[in-house]
């Protein structure tokens, strides 16, 4: 003779609440006993012992729907094939939340970076940066091709960030226009899937002269706020090598006008 537990009791054994019990039951996790004279239902330790499997199923991620798939399959391959998947998905969940990891802490420092570069131009390398375009200038791109791919990578948040490309062609003849759109740094690049090509600019890693520029609703990023960057390097002998490429590193709205903090890269030749 089985053990018999009430609603309550089996409850306070495993620290859920009772409604947590009809839950399970009501998945066909569990099916309580009733007692005949009393009307009463009461659970087996049988029961009990399947509502500790169930929150084990549950614990690697097992919705109670897969739980009770699980239950009424008799075939240890079915439920050693659900495992192996699940564990393919945690490891991604692994793999993502340490790059996540990564970023948060890339993102602190990219601030304080920020914080330490307004007006001060030194000697960098830049990372290798993916990127697209979304705007020319302040005017988004209508292309349905585009506004796809715009789709496409806002998935791909908190990797992605809004970085602006001046072209060196178009800055030394003093055309002020440059594309706006989303950036990533190469080191997610195969995490996220993204490679060069379909509307994808790549720039590899190069030396470059950094600086942050700070930027707002109201004084919008031009080319003219890159120009201290370009005196800087005419006063210490350099010459421009490449598309000036800026990452946003932080924007924010106390009040009424927006503020951007950008990262901006002069690529130079090496020395």
């Amino acid at each position: 003779m089985y053990q018999k537990y009430s609603i309550g009791k089996m409850a306070s054994l495993l620290g859920i609440s009772a409604e947590a019990i009809r839950y399970y039951e009501s998945k066909g996790i569990i099916r309580p006993l009733r007692d005949p004279e009393t009307g009463y239902r009461y659970y087996s330790t049988w029961d009990l012992h399947m509502l500790l499997r169930a929150r084990h199923y549950q614990r690697y991620g097992f919705s109670l729907e897969q739980v009770s798939e699980l239950f009424r399959s008799r075939e240890l391959g079915f439920i050693q094939d659900r495992l192996r998947d699940q564990e393919a998905a945690v490891e991604h969940e692994i793999i993502f939340q340490m790059n996540m990891l990564k970023r948060i802490r890339q993102s602190q420092a990219m601030i304080q970076d920020a914080r330490e570069s307004v007006g001060v131009f030194k000697l960098a390398q830049r990372p290798g940066i993916y990127r697209i375009n979304t705007q020319q200038n302040y005017t988004l791109f209508r292309d349905k091709a585009q506004l796809g791919l715009v789709a496409e990578w806002a998935e791909k948040e908190p990797f992605v960030y809004s970085c602006a490309v001046f072209y060196e062609d178009r800055i030394r003849a003093g055309d002020s226009h440059f594309d706006f759109g989303m950036g990533l740094n190469e080191e997610y690049a195969e995490f996220l899937q993204v490679k060069q090509g379909s509307g994808v600019q790549y720039y590899p890693p190069c030396p470059c002269v950094h600086t942050c520029v700070p930027s707002r609703s109201g004084q919008y990023l031009t080319l003219d706020s890159l120009r201290p960057g370009f005196d800087w390097l005419r006063r210490n002998g350099l010459d421009l090598a490449g598309d000036v490429v800026t990452q946003v590193v932080c924007m924010t709205k106390p009040g009424e006008e927006y503020f951007n903090w950008h990262i901006v890269w002069y690529p130079v030749a090496p020395g």
